[in-house]
């Protein structure tokens, strides 16, 4: 036993340093190649993904703006324009028989607000009252009673509500509602005219 037995040296400290060199520069490339190589299939696989959604986007683009869907949604718009009356409302009138229907309401400070010209020739009008000491559920009677006014959409658009004071059940409301109209196709025609 002459001799302890050296240990064996790894792979790389048999190779001579050029050697070392190139295998180093071996395994770096096919790291990297490895590496292009998987972002190229993923890219690969996104640009698939992408043309799939594009061409789903087309058809239901298509569908909704040249099908028969699109043909169903304008008639069913051109009907309910048709619904939209043309005639004026009168707000006082609809608040009158509102108030004859409930008992204990009384409306004051009663204000029609000038009309606002929309487009798709509509023209939307507003209305401003306040009711004062009523309860809830007059307030609800009295705005129900207003609002299914029978050919035609009456909306309550802005709606305060005040208690005078904590021991009271009765409320103060200022109240705006509106309506649509449409115009009569003789001013649409007149105007037209004057351009």
């Amino acid at each position: 036993m002459a001799g302890a037995v050296a240990p064996k040296a790894g792979f790389l400290s048999s190779l001579s340093p050029r050697e070392r060199t190139l295998v180093m520069a071996l395994v770096l490339t096919f790291f990297v190649m490895g590496t292009l190589v998987l972002f190229y299939l993923r890219s690969q696989t996104l640009r698939e993904t992408d043309s799939a959604v594009e061409a789903h986007k087309l058809a239901l683009q298509s569908v909704y703006t040249r099908g028969a869907v699109y043909k169903d949604r304008l008639e069913s718009k051109k009907k309910r324009e048709k619904n939209i009356p043309s005639t004026s409302v009168q707000f006082l009138t609809l608040v009158e028989a509102a108030q004859a229907g409930v008992e204990g309401v009384t409306v004051s400070d009663q204000e029609e607000v000038t009309p606002q010209t929309l487009d798709g020739n509509l023209i939307k009008r507003s209305f401003k009252f306040k009711l004062r000491s009523v309860t809830l559920e007059q307030a609800m009677k009295f705005l129900t009673a207003l609002e299914s006014e029978p050919g035609r959409i009456i909306l309550t658009e802005q709606l305060a509500v005040r208690s005078p004071n904590s021991s009271e059940d009765r409320l103060n409301l200022d109240v705006v509602i509106s309506t649509w109209e449409r115009e009569a196709e003789e001013e649409l025609e007149d105007e037209e005219e004057e351009e």
